[in-house]
């Protein structure tokens, strides 16, 4: 990865969890400034971590030559109004901002000329293990798709978007999917105490489950329906259960799910259009 100038507005999870990914990777430290609105914050974090701190957004903008934007999205249009005079040096933005389309930042900002990139992370970035959606604008360079795919690479795996409609059905399966997987546990445990297990007991072997059959999905080349397969003996218990599944419909149960999810992440899409 090519050692750019980078800088973070805003220093929660998401930015933290990139920031020591960069770190982690050797990133020099020097090329890293963070600002918040919160001071304090980052200059703790740059303290931590060994990175540079700038409590004044214009100055911490300065040299970069990649900015990302890692702020709540309804922050967006504010950060804008006041870097809008300071990119005459034309850096590349990221946006981890959620829902806010590219064309929304561009208004804010009051440029077309911008590479920009959007990006749609999931928590488990925060341990490394992250599904990130990419999505950039026409005037994003080769060497910048590249330096924002090694960025995400550093908590997880990637994936470029030809549309970036694409990302609200990304939004949909792995931002929100996280909250799937843990009411999966949290029934799994649940009915595992019903039957007679520990409270403790149930909750981790309910969580060891789901972790144990991802990373044998993450590790084999067979199709999930043929995993599923060669767990499930004719007349067994798993058949028994899976009967169970199938009568309530789960799978049509997910797919109503994730479309209502996808739907929504199109509304809050375009939430800012009319700022």
């Amino acid at each position: 990865m090519q050692h750019k100038n980078i800088t973070f507005i805003g220093t929660g999870h998401m930015a933290t969890a990139l920031i020591r990914g960069l770190i982690s990777a050797h990133y020099p430290g020097l090329c890293i400034t963070a600002h918040d609105i919160n001071p304090e914050k980052s200059q703790a974090l740059a303290i931590e971590l060994g990175i540079r701190h700038e409590a004044d957004l214009a100055l911490a903008v300065k040299n970069a030559a990649i900015i990302v934007f890692a702020v709540k999205p309804n922050a967006v249009a504010a950060v804008c109004e006041i870097l809008k005079d300071h990119l005459q040096h034309k850096p590349c933005i990221i946006s981890v901002a959620a829902g806010i389309q590219l064309a929304t930042i561009a208004r804010f900002l009051q440029t077309n000329v911008l590479a920009m990139i959007r990006s749609m992370p999931n928590t488990p970035a925060l341990i490394g293990c992250g599904a990130t959606g990419l999505y950039a604008n026409k005037n994003v360079d080769h060497a910048d798709r590249e330096w924002a795919e090694s960025l995400f690479r550093a908590v997880g795996i990637v994936h470029w978007c030809n549309e970036e409609s694409t990302l609200d059905a990304i939004t949909a399966l792995s931002g929100s999917g996280p909250a799937y997987i843990f009411l999966v546990m949290e029934a799994m445990q649940e009915a595992a105490e019903a039957i007679g297990l520990e409270e403790s007991l149930a909750k981790t072997f309910s969580i060891q489950t789901v972790l144990g059959a991802s990373r044998v999905a993450l590790e084999t080349a067979h199709p999930l329906a043929e995993l599923r397969k060669q767990v499930t003996s004719p007349g067994g218990t798993t058949e028994k259960a899976l009967e169970v599944f199938e009568q309530g419909d789960l799978k049509a149960l997910f797919a109503r799910a994730i479309e209502s999810a996808c739907k929504q992440a199109k509304v809050l899409s375009t939430r800012y259009d009319t700022i």
